[in-house]
């Protein structure tokens, strides 16, 4: 079995930072068919008035919007949301008025470098990252200052080595370690990735996802696809050739589709594990339920259940942010800020930390345990380094958990939560 070393990580950080828009999907400006703020939703579920009275404080939100080749501002607007939210129903950050600092990541460079200067200028007590494109510039001038750099899906290499920051679920290094407990869960022998003929992509899959399934003694194969290939059938019939047990498809909309129909023309069977590109509505248009069917998406949380924190999602984007669309990637962005304002308002009360300074927020973050997870189906996070602990990862991952739900057609199923821990046991 191949180690995971430091070596590794660092390549692998490296890689994931070109990597993030493939493995996250944040460049699809279509919706996911779940239904995050459809239909009826019950605004009962905000709670009685609770407003901040406090001094206030700024937090900085850093997200990808506002640029010429991706802009996603439903996420920016969800984790607003998540503010206006607390503000109104939970006292603030510990009684204090959150005034959210907003400012668009271009996905230009400049731009990242400019939000990150501006967000100590204004003297923040953190940065909430959305889904940011140039994390690996902003990050590092941010948290040099001694500010809390806050997330849910780490990338970029700033990110994975940071000490100061902390992230409620674990990007492209949790999926892959996610596709691999589950694989071994549903006893798979044999499995082979199909993603775009990248450079950064492979790196990331060869420095972890090799290893990661080799632990769990899986034959991983990855097999790729020409960026922008419209027919995918010779690529993909090659990869069945070795004649896996499943398979999973991580890429943007276009090489989905691609590697979607193609799976689907060559009659093949076996299980897929899909990112969330995959499920956005332009490629379940073209697919159809055939396509889809029976497909397992990996994802951060379950906002589209019926349990109380998927109604609260819903009443949030509903009640703040009534215009944006609440599917997709956008329920990132609240998972983000609220997991923020949870965590420091919760970890505030065993540190005692003061709230308005980024060394008192610092603090409170690293002493949260055991606080509800947004989005999380009643599941808790923990910043002490007891949920996902790997000295090769020197960031904070508050949590273990990976959510997996099942479509039927076009339509996804009850979300299940699936623990990672394991896999990063003794690394």
């Amino acid at each position: 079995m191949r180690k995971v070393t430091s070596r590794h990580m660092l390549s692998l950080a490296a890689a994931v930072a070109a990597v993030a828009v493939v493995a996250t999907g944040c460049a699809s400006s279509s919706d996911s068919s779940g239904s995050g703020g459809s239909g009826s939703v019950d605004t009962s579920v905000l709670g009685p008035d609770n407003k901040a009275t406090g001094t206030p404080v700024k937090v900085g939100l850093f997200n990808v919007e506002g640029g010429t080749t991706v802009s996603q501002p439903a996420i920016g607007d969800a984790a607003e949301a998540a503010a206006k939210y607390a503000n109104d129903h939970l006292g603030g950050l510990g009684g204090h008025p959150i005034e959210v600092v907003r400012c668009g990541d271009k996905a230009d460079g400049a731009s990242a470098t400019a939000c990150a200067n501006q967000f100590v200028q204004e003297k923040v007590v953190a940065v909430v990252a959305g889904q940011p494109a140039r994390a690996d510039l902003a990050a590092p001038i941010v948290m040099n200052a001694g500010i809390p750099w806050i997330g849910s899906s780490p990338s970029a290499a700033p990110e994975l080595s940071g000490t100061n920051a902390f992230f409620f679920g674990g990007g492209f290094v949790g999926s892959l370690a996610g596709y691999a407990q589950y694989s071994k869960d549903n006893n798979f022998k044999k499995v082979t990735l199909f993603g775009p003929d990248n450079p950064q992509l492979v790196g990331a899959v060869g420095a972890v996802g090799k290893p990661l399934f080799a632990k769990v003694g899986v034959d991983f194969a990855l097999s790729t696809v020409p960026q922008g290939t419209a027919d995918a059938t010779s690529q993909i019939q090659a990869g069945l050739t070795r004649k896996p047990d499943a398979t999973i498809v991580v890429a943007d909309e276009t090489v989905c589709q691609s590697i979607l129909t193609a799976l689907q023309t060559s009659g093949s069977t076996v299980p897929k594990m899909v990112n969330s590109s995959c499920v956005s509505k332009p490629v379940l248009d073209a697919l159809g339920d055939s396509g889809i069917d029976g497909a397992v998406l990996f994802d951060l949380g379950d906002p589209i259940g019926d349990n109380p924190e998927a109604k609260l999602y819903q009443a949030v984007m509903k009640t703040y942010a009534p215009s944006s669309n609440a599917t997709g990637i956008t329920p990132v962005g609240y998972l983000s800020m609220l997991g923020f304002i949870r965590g420091a308002g919760g970890g505030a009360k065993a540190a005692s930390a003061d709230l308005t300074s980024p060394a008192g927020v610092l603090s409170s973050m690293k002493a949260a345990k055991n606080i509800p997870m947004p989005i999380g189906q009643g599941t808790t996070f923990s910043c002490d380094k007891s949920a996902l602990g790997s000295s090769l990862i020197k960031s904070t991952i508050c949590t273990s958990n990976v959510f997996v739900t099942t479509y039927k057609g076009t339509t996804p199923g009850p979300y299940k939560v699936l623990d990672i821990a394991g896999m990063f046991a003794g690394s």
